[in-house]
C-alpha cells in the first residue's frame, strides 16, 4: 500500500464544483452515498463528463495522479461523498490493475485492507463493515491491515487486496483506478 500526500487545492476546488453543480448517482460500491463519476473507461463507450469544471481540471488531475502512482492509463475517476448511513463495499478484484482513494475530508474514517488470496476473502472483507471500533482490533493477527485515515492523504493498493473504508457522515474522497497497458 502507497500512503502519500498531493496537491490538495485541484481537488478540493473539483469537489466543490462537483457538489455544487452536478445531481448526485448511486453507484453499488456505495450504498446510499453520493457519488459524482467524472470518468470511466468501464463502460462501453468510454464516459467523460461533460461539466465546464471537469474539462478545465482535468489534466491537472490526470497528472497529479499519475505523479502519484507511476501508471500509464487512469481508468476510473469518481467522487465520493457519504452520508450518515452510507458504507463503502469492498473494492478489490475488479480493478484492473491499481485502485486507490484521495481523501479529502476523512472525518474519523478507518481503511481496511485485507489479502484477496482465498475464495472467502471478499466476504471477510465485509464482514469489516460492521465493525465500529477498528483501532481495538488486532488486525496482524487476522492478516490484515488497518489505517486510521487522514484529511489530504491518498492511500492506493493493488487489486490482489481488498479495501474498505469505514466512513462517518461527511467523509469525502475521490475513488481512482489505473491499468496497465
Amino acid at each position: 500500500m502507497i500512503v502519500g500526500k498531493y496537491k490538495i487545492d485541484v481537488f478540493n476546488k473539483l469537489k466543490d464544483d462537483c457538489i455544487k453543480y452536478m445531481s448526485p448517482e448511486r453507484d453499488w460500491h456505495y450504498p446510499k452515498a453520493d457519488m459524482y463519476l467524472l470518468y470511466t473507461l468501464k463502460n462501453s463507450p468510454p464516459y467523460n463528463c461533460s461539466a465546464p469544471f471537469w474539462r478545465d481540471a482535468r489534466e491537472e488531475i490526470f497528472t497529479e495522479l499519475r505523479r502519484v502512482v507511476n501508471k500509464p492509463t487512469i481508468y476510473h475517476v469518481a467522487l465520493v461523498r457519504h452520508t450518515e448511513n452510507s458504507i463503502a463495499l469492498p473494492i478489490g478484484d475488479e480493478c484492473p490493475s491499481y485502485y486507490g482513494f484521495f481523501f479529502l475530508e476523512s472525518n474519523n474514517a478507518d481503511l481496511i485492507n485485507t489479502k484477496n488470496d482465498s475464495e472467502y476473502s471478499y466476504q471477510s472483507a465485509c464482514k469489516d463493515l460492521g465493525v465500529t471500533h477498528p483501532h481495538l482490533i488486532e488486525w496482524f493477527e487476522r492478516d490484515k491491515r488497518w489505517h486510521k485515515v487522514k484529511d489530504n492523504s491518498s492511500y492506493f493498493c493493488g487489486n490482489k487486496f481488498y479495501s474498505t473504508v469505514i466512513p462517518r457522515g461527511g467523509t469525502t474522497y475521490f475513488h481512482v483506478e489505473f491499468r496497465d497497458d
